[in-house]
């Protein structure tokens, strides 16, 4: 196994008649020892049938460029064509058992091996939403019956505004967890609540306390909405 110190000896390599595994690493990065030890034990085994060239990639991007960047550590396998050497196989971020399976290939002694498919990352949970849809069935309870101060934000998923001003709704309802609570109804699926509360343009905010509407606003208004919300706390 020879490790690239110049570019004559790449050349050397791939001028013999014996096939080709390059192996590209990055001096920059940790050594990999199992990787090297599969490097080694592969290049015993098969001395004199194959030639193993260590390509630092930090020192040697050109040939690293030449077959078209995989993703180090990497092999490419190569054989001995009519033209010169040409590509057999080719493989990125490899593991020690990558290193016998492209050996064998190259050698003829084992199938082409196959690239396992990146391992799918599990996807994170939704973030459970810090406000609470309310419909007609449960504002009574939610609301009407709820034991600290509640702000219920009239919406529809067609309103501008109300889609703005939802994040900061989200923001004070995880801020304020627990001294008050922020519930949304969707006016379009809820048409009687929002309809014995005259809510006729939307976003409507309502602040309710003891079961009580105590403050009426209109609009997306941050700082309006935080006024509300320590208002009814003071009044405590």
């Amino acid at each position: 196994m020879m490790t690239l110190q110049n570019d004559r000896q790449l050349k050397d390599a791939l001028g013999q008649k014996l096939p080709v595994m390059l192996y590209f690493y990055d001096s920059r990065e940790k050594l990999d020892k199992p990787l090297e030890n599969a490097l080694e034990t592969v290049d015993r085994k098969n001395a004199g049938e194959l030639s193993i060239v260590r390509v630092d990639i930090a020192a040697y991007p050109q040939v690293h460029n030449r077959y078209d960047s995989p993703a180090a550590p990497a092999l490419v396998t190569l054989v001995k064509g009519f033209l010169g050497h040409k590509t057999k196989s080719q493989v990125g971020a490899i593991r020690p058992k990558d290193v016998r399976l492209h050996a064998d290939y190259l050698l003829g002694r084992g199938p082409e091996p196959v690239e396992a498919p990146p391992a799918e990352k599990p996807e994170a949970p939704a973030k459970k939403s810090a406000t609470r849809a309310v419909s007609d069935s449960t504002f009574k309870r939610d609301v009407l019956k709820a034991n600290v101060p509640v702000l219920v934000d009239f919406w529809a998923p067609w309103c501008a505004p109300c889609r703005t001003i939802a994040p900061f709704m989200e923001q004070v309802a995880e801020e304020y967890r627990g001294q008050i609570r922020i519930a949304k109804l969707n006016v379009d699926d809820n048409p009687t609540t929002s309809g014995s509360y005259q809510v006729q343009s939307i976003p409507t905010l309502i602040m309710f306390k003891n079961g009580k509407p105590i403050e009426r606003r209109t609009g997306a208004d941050a700082r309006m909405i935080r006024t509300m919300i320590q208002e009814a706390l003071l009044d405590d």
